[in-house]
């Protein structure tokens, strides 16, 4: 019997990488789909490699968004989650919403939804499906992420909220007025750690540790994800109802003991 603390784990991976998951419970999200103009879609794997879970579709492919019509491209949507047994697609897309766009999402999300199929959105694309999973981003900078998540809650419903866990590792020069910090690598992580020493806290509004040091004259803040620091979140998303948590296979390989109990462990 499976037993977890956390709400349902979605883990992105591409097919070759996704051995692990095979005894962990986690839902794979298969990272080798993307939208090309038509709009058309096309798969980046041998389809044996490919098996349950979501298809995550990127629109990395798309050099136009001006469509004639989508119906080819939804039709081979929902063939392609019968064929390989998926519960779903994730709309990954980068593009900032536009009309075209959001007449395409919506078109996917009503023709996979006929199917009893799901589509999983970014905040962004929410508002425009309302049958779609709306995955909320975990990382923050200043507010809360309690609050974050019911204030999406109240936005989309906490049927349809889901958790983006995204690894956090940024470095903030203080005062930061727009919040955008500097992403940092693990490894230059781990310099500034051993080049400063500085004492390490935990917030939890953010749910993140952190630490401050002083360079040039400027105070600086770093935030940056710790295997504990993600058990955090998922114990919150659980606690706020919200039943499903998306993250990615190489932000949380590391800790993946913990976040993913062994199938047929109690």
């Amino acid at each position: 019997m499976e037993t977890s603390p956390y709400p349902q784990l979605l883990c992105a991976v591409r097919p070759g990488g996704a051995e692990k998951l095979s005894s962990l419970s986690a839902k794979p999200v298969w990272m080798c789909y993307q939208a090309g103009d038509g709009p058309k879609l096309y798969r980046n794997a041998p389809p044996g490699s490919v098996n349950g879970g979501l298809l995550a579709v990127s629109d990395c492919g798309l050099r136009q968004t001006q469509f004639n019509s989508t119906g080819y491209f939804c039709r081979q949507a929902v063939r392609e989650c019968q064929a390989r047994n998926a519960s779903g697609i994730f709309a990954n897309w980068s593009r900032r919403p536009c009309e075209p766009m959001n007449g395409l999402t919506a078109a996917l999300g009503e023709a996979l939804a006929a199917q009893n199929l799901s589509l999983w959105v970014t905040e962004e694309y929410g508002a425009c499906c309302p049958t779609a999973t709306v995955l909320i981003s975990s990382a923050l900078s200043g507010g809360t992420l309690k609050l974050r998540l019911s204030e999406a809650a109240d936005r989309f419903g906490a049927g349809r909220t889901a958790l983006a866990v995204e690894r956090m590792c940024s470095d903030f020069q203080l005062p930061a007025q727009t919040g955008d910090g500097t992403s940092l690598s693990p490894e230059e992580l781990s310099r500034l750690q051993e080049t400063f020493h500085p004492n390490l806290y935990y917030s939890d509004a953010l749910c993140t540790q952190y630490f401050t040091y002083s360079k040039d004259d400027a105070v600086h803040l770093v935030l940056f994800d710790t295997g504990s620091s993600v058990r955090k979140k998922l114990l919150l998303a659980r606690q706020m109802g919200i039943s499903s948590v998306l993250t990615a296979w190489d932000e949380v390989k590391d800790w993946s003991e913990d976040l993913f109990p062994c199938r047929g462990k109690p």
